[in-house]
């Protein structure tokens, strides 16, 4: 008869040097979230300013190793699982590794990653995301959370988070103040929302895209008028195309087209790549191709036009 197949959570917590990972954890175990797990293991694999207190883990029987990217492997993993026997273990995992090292790599039975949280620093984030993006963005296309902290007024999270959702859209983001509260965002767009028609320009189409997903309530039954490129393929009901623009992620090699599904009476007037001018109606459907409910565009109007100055989107 076999064993019964037995799960031991990994917690995987990654971010850049000095985000705020020994803390977080420290604070987790701290508020007794790891409480009913017998034995616990917290696998470092960076060590930063800040230590942790040898008398925190001891009262909340946590054991931990630190361990080098060289040493990252399924044999050290397996040596770990067997001196540990751990029913949960969390992972300071070092931003500059590839995450691919551990979900991508063989781990001990039963071990899975069951929460992914990326921590970044608010502060250093705009210095990061212009020399560091590939590297950032790794760490948050398999992520289920990530945490902003040490937030400050006047930061334009607003865009912080549009860069966060173009790479995982269903990413949860969560801003925290220096004192760990969590920070309300009110979002400055610019447009005028309140518009009889909502006018996008070519540098906003991002922005309009990723807020109109964000906020259903604010945009249901507005009209919008926006430049984009028509995308028409044999998989296409008779009646619908996307109208979009390619957008650039995290690098150059990383582009996707990104618009909306919509309906439209006259789709054998357009061309598959022409430009043009659409005037929509958005609605909140039940769509296949996004397997859930989301923005649906009726078309009223299409005038044809030339590209945008940058055809590309940038988050």
């Amino acid at each position: 008869m076999a064993n019964e197949e037995y799960q031991i959570p990994i917690f995987l917590i990654n971010g850049q040097l000095d985000s705020g990972k020994t803390r977080f954890i420290s604070d987790t175990i701290a508020m007794g979230q790891f409480a009913d797990a017998k034995n616990k293991l917290l696998i470092v694999c960076e060590e930063g300013e800040e230590e942790y207190s040898e008398k925190l883990l001891k009262d909340n029987g946590v054991d931990m190793v630190v361990v080098e990217k060289e040493d990252f492997n399924i044999k050290t993993l397996n040596e770990l699982d067997k001196k540990y026997d751990p029913w949960i273990v969390i992972v300071e995992y070092n931003g500059m590794w590839d995450p691919a090292l551990i979900l991508g790599s063989e781990k001990p039975r039963g071990w899975q990653v069951y929460q992914s949280i990326t921590l970044v620093d608010a502060n250093s984030f705009g210095l990061q995301w212009a020399n560091m993006k590939s590297i950032i963005a790794e760490s948050v296309k398999y992520a289920d959370m990530v945490i902003f902290n040490r937030c400050k007024s006047g930061m334009d999270l607003g865009s912080y988070r549009r860069s966060m959702r173009a790479l995982n859209p269903a990413l949860q983001i969560i801003f925290e103040d220096e004192k760990g509260d969590q920070v309300a965002i009110s979002e400055q767009l610019p447009y005028d929302i309140n518009a009889d028609v909502i006018q996008v320009d070519d540098e906003d189409y991002g922005i309009w895209y990723m807020d109109v997903s964000e906020r259903p309530e604010v945009y249901a039954g507005k009209k919008v008028r926006f430049k984009g490129q028509v995308l028409k393929n044999k998989y296409f009901k008779d009646k619908n195309f996307v109208p979009g623009r390619k957008v650039m992620t995290c690098c150059a090699e990383d582009t996707q087209f990104i618009g909306y599904i919509s309906f439209y009476n006259n789709i054998a007037s357009l061309e598959n790549r022409e430009w043009i001018w659409v005037t929509a109606t958005i609605k909140y459907e039940f769509q296949m191709a996004y397997k859930k409910k989301g923005p649906v565009l009726y078309v009223e109007s299409v005038e044809k036009t030339g590209a945008p100055k940058e055809e590309m989107v940038f988050f």
